[in-house]
Parts: structure tokens; sequence; C-alpha cells
């Protein structure tokens, strides 16, 4: 009876907002940034100077009826002697009665200052397909009109971003959500740029701190403002042996608690884990997130 109150509950409080809402298009695959930038950064297409294929899974509040979840393949690599970039993403998330499915192409024009310092900066363009099933929510009573009909629309998706890397040492800025869309059941009714009030910045950075020959320290940051403030924090930091194996801690205020676990089985070939327990005010979710990552690279590369 509490997996289906809470089923339900899910249901009003994720479903019934798309009956007439205006929103950025976010790509739900922005939280998976550390096992792959591109996920945040258009400009970080091809920057690894290999084709690189990316497959991965989130699973959030394992056990929770309704609970996000989202999967993702990426591919993307040089072009013109590593000047440029392209990069293509494919996902499906769900949430509650709610789907999106959607796909990206990003474009990055990359300028060497040296054989390993560069800035490169991208675009991404792409359509998401956004669902509600409203219809088939189990009610405590008939006859809701919130739950009459379906939302499915096809919606346009830009987003633009910058990238610097030298050694040991890496910026990312992005504002990966352009196009706010209004959407009234199943039609858009307005599509616009965002304001200073709705538009989403993003920034991370990183340093690797050797140790020694053969340990080093990763710590990175991320931040994400939106309405000239900060609203989203998380501070992260790996250790790594050899380049070779990783384990790691990330911290969210208010939010979650994670250990990672990066693995690279070859110079081809990675796989990436994470799992994250929710605190503060969501602490109610006990269950635990789940995230991981497997990468396969056509070529070698350092980074």
């Amino acid at each position: 009876m509490i997996q289906g109150f809470g089923r339900y509950m899910i249901a009003v409080l994720f479903t019934v907002v798309g009956w007439q809402s205006s929103f950025a298009q976010e790509d739900p695959t922005n939280r998976q940034y550390l096992f792959n930038l591109l996920n945040i950064n258009p400009a970080y297409a091809g920057t690894r100077g290999i084709l690189s294929l990316t497959a991965g899974f989130r699973r959030q509040w394992a056990g929770v009826p309704g609970a996000p979840q989202t999967a993702l393949f990426s591919v993307d690599g040089p072009i013109g002697e590593h000047h440029i970039g392209l990069g293509l993403q494919v996902y499906n998330n769900s949430l509650g009665q709610e789907r999106t499915t959607g796909a990206n192409a990003s474009f990055s024009t990359i300028l060497n200052f040296s054989d390993d310092e560069f800035l490169s900066m991208g675009i991404q363009a792409g359509l998401m397909n956004y669902r509600i099933d409203r219809t088939s929510v189990a009610l405590p009573f008939q006859n809701d009109p919130a739950f009459q009909f379906n939302t499915n629309v096809v919606m346009p998706t830009a987003g633009i971003g910058v990238y610097y890397q030298r050694p040991e040492f890496y910026v990312s800025l992005s504002a990966p959500s352009l196009l706010v869309s209004t959407v009234k059941v199943d039609k858009i009714i307005s599509l616009s740029s965002p304001t200073l009030k709705n538009l989403q910045i993003l920034l991370n950075t990183g340093l690797t701190i050797p140790i020694n020959d053969e340990i080093d320290i990763r710590p990175s940051v991320f931040l994400r403002w939106m309405s000239g403030k900060v609203f989203e924090v998380h501070g992260n930091t790996s250790f790594w042996y050899k380049n070779m194996i990783s384990i790691g801690a990330s911290y969210r205020p208010d939010d979650a608690i994670l250990g990672t676990f990066e693995f690279k089985i070859s110079d081809n070939l990675s796989f990436g884990y994470s799992y994250a327990k929710s605190i503060g005010d969501k602490g109610v979710f006990s269950q635990g997130t789940h995230e991981a990552a497997i990468r396969f690279n056509l070529g070698s590369s350092e980074q």
C-alpha cells in the first residue's frame, strides 16, 4: 500500500506539471559528468584526440517506484588534424510516468597553444521527445481532469560551451539549455531563449596533484548557476594509482555523498562506477543511487 501511495505521489509531483508548463530544456544527462565531460559541455567533443564510445546508466533512489533513471550512449572524436571535434549523444530518461528520449549533436573547434595546452569552443543542437502517460496512473479517485490527457511533444534543444586544458588543470564552462519551451498537453505553444532568471550556467574545474611517481590526487568542483546565484555544488576528490585505478568521493551539500571507482582495464577500455546516498531533506530516500559507465577508445590517450 505504501508503494502504491508513493507511486501515486510521484505521478502527481512529476507529471501534472506537464499540463501547462514553461521550462528550459535541461538535458537529463547533465548530472552524469564524472565519467564523461561531454555530458555537460559540447566543447569537450574531440578533445581527447581519439574516437571514444561511452555507454552509461544511472538509477536514482533504487527501490523507490517511479524514481529517476537514465541510459545514454555517446561517441565523439576529432577530425581535421585535431582542430575540429564532433560528438553525438542519445539518451532515454524516465521519472514516474514521465519519459524523455533525445539526441544531441556537438561540434567543437579546438585552438592548440602547444602539444598539451588548448582551448575548445563548442555548440550543441538536438531534439527531445517529452512524454507523460497520465491515463495509466491508478488513481484513488476517478475523473481527475489533470489525468485525462497525455503529453507527447518533440522539442528542440541547444547549448554552448568552452573548455580549456593544460597539464594538470582543466576548466569547463557551459550553458546547455538555451531554449525555453512552453508546453500545453500535447503541443508546444511557445519557444524562446532563456532570460537571466532561468538561464543555467555550469562550471566544472579540476586539478591533478602528483604525490609521487605512482599516486595522483585529482580534486574538482562542479557549480550550477541559475537566477544569479549558485544553487548546486559538488565537491569531488579521487586518488589515482599509476593512472589505472581510482577511488574517490563526492559531496553535494544537503543532497548526497558519493563513493566513486574507476578502472582502466587497458589503454582502450575503462570502467567507472559511483554509489550515492541521499542526505539532508532528501534523506527520506534511503535507497542509494547507482551510476556506471564504460568507455572504449579507438586509439590511445593519456587523458
